[in-house]
């Protein structure tokens, strides 16, 4: 039997087979939900055309335009002459309303600029597209279309607030419980939240539901946890593709149905099969390894290895080797043990906070991850929520939106394997800020080639997405995985707060204002993206000193050999003290 010089080479003998997939599986099904809500604003509450409603004139023998025409002022937008939204002329409808409809009826722009107009009092929506919208039901329009954009941000409000505490209790307590109970949430809220009769109860619920999104990084992590070094690459980008498949559908399930209630119960309803298959997921054995769980990891490795025709040492040698592990991987050594004991709950919690950037090499992957998030998700989630900004279609920009996530996941593993991560995120970023600054400069009536532009776009930065995932959860070493994560991802979450509002309320006012700032934020996720290590065919840190041996100013050509045998390097002297001051 092969020497296992660390868990790697443990993971590396079981291969991959079923159980592997099953450790992914709740990420993917987590990947399949989510799309459902996190765009749900496309669909959900989307913008709509509307009028003054004139109650006088409903029980008249005339047609919706020719009422429209005797009854809405005309307004300069961008120097067309549009009907107004949002105001009615004071005229007397009850005079009129038994009269048949004729031409002389007809309001021009000269009379109605000479008439009283008022805010109106009640609306009417276009139905034609959408039977029943968010906005539609509480008439967040006009005086009140401020309120609108929330249903989406309060979504991203909450993903950031459960970024950092998701991440936290799956390092504490296991990504298996973690997800466990935010799925049996989600399942409650996402269909309580479908049925209150108050505006503030769905934007609480859209906050719980977006800080349980945040799930989606721990049941990443699970899966690459599980995953041999030599196949992160592959199913660390591959894994991300349910997400095109499930944007996909909403476009098709929206279309189908209409009313925005029975459309998000529909979708909820998927939520009940990953709670079916919770039981039978296996806690992360390299997770259980790191809280001193042997046994339990022990009989998760070698469940996984009978699953897969694998052999393993029998369980009490296992046990020793992973504790031989842990112990090679304890972060620094029994003298940093002692200083954590000593310390008051003031330095602890100081710790804590600071963890992230308590080293030069994990200070500068921190930044730049955090950089590549946050633009990234100004970006993505700019161009997903875009389909009324770049094309007149809502349904085919989110189904060929989604379609180009496919290629933008998966499309890029061969090249990742070939020129590996930090290369390839920054060209992403590159290629899809020349896109979207390139509508700028496109005219207005070539429809096509903006919407060309958009898909392209979208393209390159669904690519910079599934990429982040790979690489954050390879640069992060398994003492703060999780927490790192999904802090980063916290990132992009701050950065898809501001995307409801450029396209409800920004776009509305100056038209080129998604393009310029959602072109910009791609531009600088190419600088931050190059402040990066490469981490291709690399192992994994388990660490932070391992990180430091890897990636920092005093790595060498043997530190990956030294990680492969188990070696963790103490500190040195200067390092110890700065340790000793946080």
């Amino acid at each position: 039997m092969a020497e296992h010089k660390n868990f790697d080479s443990l993971l590396s003998t079981i291969g991959v087979g079923r159980w592997t997939f099953l450790m992914f599986a709740p990420y993917t099904l987590w990947a399949l939900l989510l799309p459902y809500f996190s765009l749900g604003g496309v669909f959900y509450n989307p913008a709509v055309d509307h009028w003054c409603h004139v109650p006088e004139l409903q029980n008249s023998s005339w047609t919706l335009e020719q009422i429209r025409n005797y009854s809405i002022p005309w307004e300069d937008n961008g120097g067309q002459l549009v009907r107004s939204q949002c105001r009615v002329l004071e005229r007397d409808y009850e005079a009129v309303s038994h009269l048949p409809w004729s031409p002389e009826l007809v309001t021009t722009p000269e009379q109605a600029a000479a008439l009283p107009s008022r805010r109106c009092h009640q609306y009417e929506y276009d139905t034609s597209t959408f039977a029943s919208t968010v906005s539609m039901e509480w008439d967040l329009v006009c005086g009140r279309a401020s309120l609108s954009p929330f249903f989406q941000s309060f979504y991203f409000f909450g993903t950031a607030v459960g970024e950092p505490l998701m991440g936290l209790f799956a390092d504490r307590f296991g990504r298996r419980w973690v997800i466990s109970v935010s799925a049996l949430l989600f399942l409650l809220t996402s269909v309580t939240s479908a049925l209150v009769p108050l505006y503030s109860l769905v934007l609480a619920g859209r906050f719980v539901l977006g800080a349980l999104h945040a799930i989606i990084g721990p049941a990443y992590i699970q899966g690459m946890e599980a995953c041999p070094v030599n196949l992160r690459t592959v199913f660390g980008l591959l894994a991300t593709t349910p997400f095109a498949l499930t944007g996909m559908l909403f476009g098709a399930w929206a279309y189908l149905i209409r009313d925005w209630r029975t459309l998000q119960l529909v979708c909820a309803a998927p939520t009940l099969l990953f709670i079916i298959l919770i039981p039978f997921v296996d806690e992360s054995p390299r997770w259980l390894m790191q809280k001193g769980r042997l046994q339990e990891a022990a009989n998760n490795l070698l469940k996984g290895a009978r699953w897969q025709g694998a052999t393993l040492p029998t369980q009490p040698e296992l046990v020793n080797l992973l504790e031989k592990f842990r112990l090679e991987s304890a972060d620094g050594g029994q003298e940093h043990q002692q200083i954590t004991r000593n310390e008051g709950c003031a330095s602890r919690c100081w710790r804590e906070t600071t963890l992230l950037v308590r080293t030069p090499a994990l200070r500068r992957i921190t930044i730049g991850l955090f950089g590549c998030w946050f633009f990234t998700g100004v970006t993505f989630w700019g161009m997903s929520l875009s389909g009324t900004s770049f094309s007149s279609d809502p349904f085919l920009y989110m189904v060929l939106s989604s379609l180009m996530e496919i290629p933008g996941y998966s499309g890029f593993t061969p090249i990742v394997a070939r020129f590996g991560r930090r290369f390839v995120l920054s060209f992403n970023f590159a290629v899809c800020s020349c896109a979207i600054l390139t509508i700028l400069a496109t005219p207005a009536s070539y429809t096509w080639m903006i919407f060309a532009l958009a898909l392209v776009g979208k393209l390159f930065i669904t690519g910079s997405y599934g990429l982040l995932y790979l690489v954050s959860s390879e640069l992060f070493p398994t003492t703060v995985r999780s927490r790192g994560l999904n802090l980063s991802s916290m990132m992009a979450r701050f950065g898809s707060i501001m995307s409801p509002f450029v396209i409800k309320l920004l776009a509305s006012t100056y038209w080129w204002a998604p393009s310029v700032l959602f072109g910009m934020g791609a531009g600088l996720g190419t600088l931050f993206a190059l402040l990066l290590p490469e981490s291709s065919n690399k192992p994994m840190a388990d660490t932070v000193d391992q990180l430091e041996l890897l990636y920092g100013s005093s790595s060498r050509t043997s530190s990956s050999n030294s990680i492969e045998k188990g070696v963790a390097s103490p500190l040195t002297a200067p390092e110890r003290e700065g340790e000793a001051d946080v």
